[in-house]
């Protein structure tokens, strides 16, 4: 189908991808698009409100400046370029890993699906925040860590959802038919079943992704994301908690980003689903 022809006479997907892609553009090239640096302290620049000029040279602070005189808008930028890496690559993950057990399982039913969806559920039982936090408890913080961690509280979706999926093809004739030529297993899962479950998953990858920006925000806000010295949105907006009677902008503003991102995504996710229902 025509890309065009998919995006005509629906404003969500319109809207949604030229913001997303904007977002992307400006956060992963954040170094060119910054124009402060976002380490850099100025003590002589301490908490200036949005549209205020800097005391120790002549710039202007769009955003403000943080209780150690970094740049608010800077550090958006380079935080976002960090904030979606981290939910892209731990998407990329749980969608992998979550579509190979959705497959297998769906395919394969009896004893395997019933073991593997059994896990599947123990661990939807378990809030994903909670397990998030004792992962980070066990395994420590870190980069590495929180991508694992996000991870793994990302495949059961993926899982259930391509299961679904899958119970239905398997059925089809064309499926049927290559069962009875002797296909092996393993080609017709790579063949026939997973090409037709592609358009599902990635409508739940940018489901997902919005949840894992929002999950990795939590964890930093906690204290348990990354460095605290290096930028993240949930960081900023726990360094600005206690300034929020004086300088409101620490926290609202990276708030607002959040929302405001989360919101794209789930706007091209709705676009996505509306045209996974009309297939």
């Amino acid at each position: 189908m025509n890309k065009l022809a998919l995006l005509k006479g629906n404003w969500k997907g319109i809207i949604g991808i030229t913001v997303l892609a904007i977002i992307f553009m400006v956060t992963i090239f954040s170094p060119v698009f910054s124009p402060y640096d976002p380490y850099k302290q100025s003590l002589q620049d301490i908490l200036i409100p949005p549209l205020s000029h800097y005391s120790s040279h002549d710039g202007l602070s769009l955003l403000g400046t943080d209780q150690l005189g970094r740049d608010i808008l800077s550090r958006l930028l380079y935080g976002g370029r960090l904030s979606l890496w981290m939910s892209m690559v731990s998407v990329a993950f749980a969608g992998v890993f979550g579509t190979m057990i959705g497959i297998v399982a769906g395919y394969y039913g009896g004893k395997i699906d019933a073991l593997m969806m059994r896990i599947a559920d123990i661990q939807m039982s378990i809030p994903s925040m909670l397990l998030a936090i004792v992962m980070v408890a066990v395994l420590g913080s870190g980069l590495t860590n929180i991508i694992i961690v996000l991870s793994v509280t990302g495949w059961v979706v993926f899982a259930r959802v391509v299961r679904s999926q899958v119970l239905s093809l398997k059925e089809l004739e064309y499926v049927e038919a290559a069962k009875a030529m002797g296909v092996p297993n393993l080609d017709i899962m790579r063949r026939h079943i997973l090409p037709n479950t592609l358009f599902t998953i990635v409508t739940q990858a940018a489901l997902q992704m919005s949840r894992m920006i929002l999950l990795a925000a939590s964890l930093s806000f906690l204290g348990l994301g990354i460095d605290v010295s290096t930028p993240t949105w949930g960081g900023m907006i726990n360094d600005g908690k206690n300034y929020i009677s004086s300088a409101w902008w620490l926290s609202t503003i990276p708030g607002l980003v959040i929302a405001f991102v989360i919101l794209t995504i789930n706007l091209v996710s709705d676009w996505l689903r509306d045209k996974s229902e009309a297939r």
